[in-house]
């Protein structure tokens, strides 16, 4: 339980600068593009302001029994998961009204 929450604890900290750098997809070229955006270039980008910004953070995590390539496939794959969620959110906004 306590990986998972660490885990869940560094796919926020992603979750913020995914979505800063794909809300200007949203403004280029609407919502399609958001998706596209947010599950390749935005998670690349979040992972790369990590490894620059935040590199010390990795030694907590491995304290803590998650390794690097443990928090970026669960990382990825939460994103994948939010994506799912915005667009059956998007889809049903749509559908109903």
């Amino acid at each position: 339980m306590r990986k998972f929450l660490n885990v869940l604890e560094f796919f926020k900290t992603t979750l913020w600068v995914n979505l800063l750098v794909c809300f200007g997809a949203v403004f280029l070229g609407g919502f399609d593009y958001f998706f596209i955006c947010f599950l390749s270039f935005g998670f690349i980008a979040s992972v790369a302001y990590k490894e620059y910004y935040r590199k010390k953070d990795y030694l907590f995590y491995f304290n803590n029994g998650v390794s690097k390539i443990q928090l970026l496939i669960s990382s990825y794959i939460l994103t994948f998961f939010t994506a799912v969620v915005f667009g059956l959110i998007i889809f049903l906004k749509n559908k109903l009204f």
